[in-house]
């Protein structure tokens, strides 16, 4: 759910978000107990709920500082979400230079251990006899953002160490495609760093935080591969026209056909999600299979698909000149199947339109022949 805007940025909170909060929580409190003797329940809660909200903050500012950074080299960031894993800004392209992408992703990791610092500093002007709870809450959560920070600054892409590791190796080799993948490898190897000693922990020294390196593991290891592939993808793309991509209508169904023949000359022997309509000579729209599931059986003889299609003005709309990275960012800003989009000429006329398969096709050819590409 979104909770603020700050400089243009939507701010979203994930109801996981409450997990952390609520482990960073339960943790302050064993850590207030085990240095005051007798602690009440009421001041176990209120250490735990402070907390648990400062770290919520603390994560924030980390991105925020990113993403305020990242505005000012002139990317564009829609939001920033928080959920179970910390938070992460919506930055919709990639840096342009090396230079750029150590900056934005140092911030952070800086932001957190500033934070640490203050808090911790904090502790020379408060003695332990005027305030146990806020003495505890300078202490742990000055540690727990110094903790958050250096774990940050790990070489493990896509976190910000391994984008720090990516800017340099891209500023030495002139190639961030190369220098993606060699920050990726490293990663993965830290991710099966972390999963190995959770596993450690947990069945030899029985600690819970184990089972926690486990999942965050898994979790970095499937963003690291990801991450990869969407940085080679994107590269890819963005040498390829709108054009280049589209598939030509090949087969269209007529306005005025009857749902019951689309599926039945149409859908059912090529065996495709989706088709063009059209009235005359010109593309009107489109029909796929999920819209046609909505249409009960009863009606189908007398359901003409001219009326139940998605028509050709509710498309995004593409210029063939365009790059296919553009096609990429407006189909994962979709959020209703199916992905297409329509390529049109500078006077609106649609000469094609562009699915997921037709994306997933290029890049292949790409990868098998890249000096075309």
């Amino acid at each position: 759910m979104k909770i603020a805007k700050i400089n243009g940025i939507d701010i979203k909170l994930h109801l996981s978000t409450l997990v952390i909060v609520a482990l960073v929580g339960f943790y302050a409190a064993i850590f207030y107990g085990s240095i005051i003797a007798g602690a009440t329940l009421t001041a176990l809660i209120l250490v735990g709920l402070i907390n648990g909200v400062i770290i919520l903050f603390s994560v924030l500012i980390h991105e925020l500082f990113h993403s305020i950074v990242a505005q000012r080299y002139g990317l564009k960031v829609t939001e920033i979400e928080m959920y179970i894993f910390g938070g992460a800004s919506k930055i919709e392209e990639e840096p342009k230079t090396p230079k750029s992408e150590l900056v934005i992703s140092i911030v952070g990791p800086l932001s957190s251990l500033l934070i640490g610092f203050v808090f911790l500093a904090g502790l020379l002007f408060n003695p332990l006899s005027v305030s146990a709870i806020l003495y505890v809450t300078l202490l742990y959560s000055g540690i727990t953002n110094i903790g958050l920070g250096i774990f940050n600054i790990l070489p493990a892409y896509p976190m910000d160490g391994g984008r720090v590791l990516r800017a340099i190796l891209w500023s030495r080799r002139h190639d961030i495609i190369s220098a993606t993948k060699t920050a990726s490898r490293v990663g993965s190897v830290l991710a099966y760093g972390l999963i190995g000693y959770g596993l450690f922990s947990t069945f030899f020294i029985g600690l819970f935080s184990g089972f926690w390196l486990i999942i965050i593991g898994i979790f970095l290891n499937s963003q690291t591969k990801q991450a990869y592939l969407q940085t080679r993808n994107e590269l890819t793309l963005s040498k390829l026209k709108a054009k280049d991509i589209m598939t030509l209508p090949k087969l269209e169904i007529p306005f005025d056909t009857t749902i019951t023949n689309a599926i039945k000359y149409y859908f059912v022997p090529y065996k495709k999600s989706y088709f063009p309509v059209i009235r005359g000579n010109m593309i009107v729209g489109i029909i796929d299979i999920e819209t046609i599931k909505n249409v009960p059986e009863f009606q189908r003889d007398k359901t003409i698909v001219g009326y139940v299609m998605e028509r050709i003005s509710q498309i995004p709309e593409i210029k063939e000149n365009d790059t296919g990275k553009l096609v990429l960012k407006k189909m994962s800003q979709m959020k209703t199947n199916p992905h297409i989009v329509a390529v049109t000429e500078e006077n609106e006329i649609v000469l094609g339109l562009i699915g997921e398969e037709d994306l997933v096709e290029s890049i292949r050819f790409c990868e098998l022949n890249p000096n075309q590409c």
